[in-house]
């Protein structure tokens, strides 16, 4: 599963028609919801006030897209996402600002902005259809980016919009297949992670299919967000800056002035205060490739579990090998997001469930693969243990603005529902366009069909070449330690060669298993 901007996904021409979630009374009018919005969310709404405040706009938005084979039933799209919207509240609810009684005549004020959260009823929300026209295949992408860039917003109800393309008549498209369209959503990254995403791409179709026939969709019961968020914001409210997890933070960030940058090619660097507002930077870069297939994955993870650690493991070992190799240190430094769905009830719900945690791999002692695959594995521990701990709640005891700036993110999505049949939908998941002359981040995800890995980074050759460069040494040593175990093994098994990503390493070759 790729995850890249809208652009990159080939959309054929043809009617675009917009769905739009609609509620009966105005989000100012909807009833306050005492329960509280998570740190993470206060901190991402704070940011989008203090771009408004400059007249920027911020966005952040998450989505997919896939294909469905067959006809548009408009009457039954419109019941699908109505369906959709009402089964998950974080949908139905948003947060308002308030402003403190003294500054409510001065809409300027400096003071920091109260926030309310407001949800509505279910049954109070349906969906506005605005059929947008017809577009070619040269312009349809740059329409729907505009489309969501220019509405989606923390700050705005509703969070998320959706939109499908019908195949025009006459079209390549058109007459190379059977009649069909492609829908494509987006949401607020205040109330969509990944895993969101992924999951939502399957419902979807589930609650579509089962419209078009006429039968209830066979869904499982799902927590609420809403509820999470409570949870989550009573936890943390709590922390002290005694505590044993938010000191290893603050060592971790004063180890490098803040968070670790990527290290394989200078980036810029920025004075404390510049997170709270988009920059001028320049849009990033970014690329997605499908680097391993399933047998090769699978023969890697076999060899992981000889040794007592998982794929993931090996993936940040090899990771961590590579940055030592290009680099010459001896300690892989990144932030790295965790899931927080660790209750069963939101296992499949639509909201934002993420963490984040220090991930730091020490190779200085590790003289074998297995030291490093020890050395990964501790390094993944603690940044689950710490990614509990929302961190702009640490962010605020350590009076710290550091952000992430080289992020590695790992996800086994093989169990996600409709996994298996992603490359038959053309299934892919989407990303707003983030501006950052400073951010590097690398998404690794193990699919029933093997790896991908997408990333963004400056849009600059030189950092461009450098992450390639990371990813394919890596996938070079993953290769280079599987060859080695299968011609150890060969008395008992045949030798089969494994060729991940191309690319060649120096030093790999001294590295064996222990």
């Amino acid at each position: 599963m790729k995850f890249t901007e809208l652009h990159d996904y080939r959309l054929p021409g043809g009617e675009v028609t917009a769905w739009i979630p609609e509620s009966e009374q105005p989000t100012e009018r909807w009833p306050v919801d005492a329960r509280g919005i998570t740190y993470e969310h206060e901190d991402h709404l704070h940011r989008a006030v203090a771009a408004a405040r400059k007249d920027m706009r911020q966005t952040s938005w998450l989505g997919a897209v896939f294909r469905v084979d067959r006809a548009l039933d408009p009457a039954a799209m419109r019941r699908t996402l109505q369906q959709w919207i009402r089964r998950h509240e974080a949908f139905r609810t948003t947060v308002t600002r308030e402003l403190p009684a003294r500054d409510r005549d001065v809409p300027d004020a400096g003071d920091s902005p109260q926030f309310a959260r407001r949800s509505c009823d279910p049954l109070s929300v349906s969906i506005g259809r605005v059929d947008l026209g017809p577009f070619g295949s040269d312009r349809i992408r740059e329409h729907l980016v505009e489309f969501f860039d220019s509405r989606l917003t923390p700050l705005a109800w509703p969070h998320c919009l959706m939109a499908t393309v019908t195949d025009a008549e006459g079209s390549e498209d058109h007459a190379a297949r059977s009649d069909g369209f492609h829908l494509v959503f987006a949401a607020d990254h205040s109330i969509m992670d990944a895993y969101s995403m992924l999951l939502s791409i399957n419902e979807l179709r589930l609650i579509y299919d089962s419209e078009t026939l006429g039968v209830s969709p066979p869904l499982p019961e799902v927590g609420s967000h809403v509820d999470f968020s409570a949870h989550n914001r009573v936890s943390a409210a709590d922390l002290a800056a005694d505590h044993p997890d938010v000191r290893r933070w603050r060592e971790f960030l004063d180890d490098a002035s803040g968070f670790p940058r990527f290290g394989l090619a200078p980036v810029e660097s920025h004075s404390p205060g510049e997170r709270d507002v988009v920059s001028q930077a320049p849009a990033q870069d970014g690329w997605a490739k499908h680097v391993a297939t399933d047998e090769q994955v699978t023969a890697l993870n076999r060899l992981s579990r000889s040794t007592g650690h998982s794929t993931q493991t090996a993936i940040v070992a090899a990771l961590a090998l590579a940055y030592q190799d290009l680099t010459g240190e001896n300690r892989l430094r990144a932030a790295m997001p965790m899931h927080t769905r660790h209750d069963r009830q939101f296992v499949e719900s639509v909201g934002w469930f993420v963490g984040l945690g220090p991930l730091e791999v020490d190779l200085t002692h590790a003289e074998t693969v297995v030291d490093a695959l020890n050395a990964a594995a501790g390094g993944i521990r603690e940044s689950k243990r710490l990614s509990r701990l929302p961190f702009p709640r640490v962010a605020q005891l350590l009076d710290t603005d550091a952000v992430p700036q080289f992020v590695i993110s790992y996800l086994d999505l093989r169990a996600v529902p409709g996994a298996e049949d992603w490359p038959e939908w053309e299934a892919r998941t989407l990303r707003g366009a983030a501006r950052s002359d400073s951010e590097v981040y690398i998404w690794i995800a193990r699919t029933p069909t093997g790896i991908t890995v997408s990333s963004r980074y400056p849009a600059n050759d030189v950092i461009a070449a450098q992450v390639r460069r990371l990813v394919t040494t890596a996938c070079s040593i993953a290769t280079a330690v599987l060859e080695d175990a299968s011609a150890s093994d060969a008395d008992a098994h045949p030798r089969t060669t494994h060729d991940f990503d191309s690319g060649t390493s120096a030093g790999h070759e001294e590295r064996r298993l222990a």
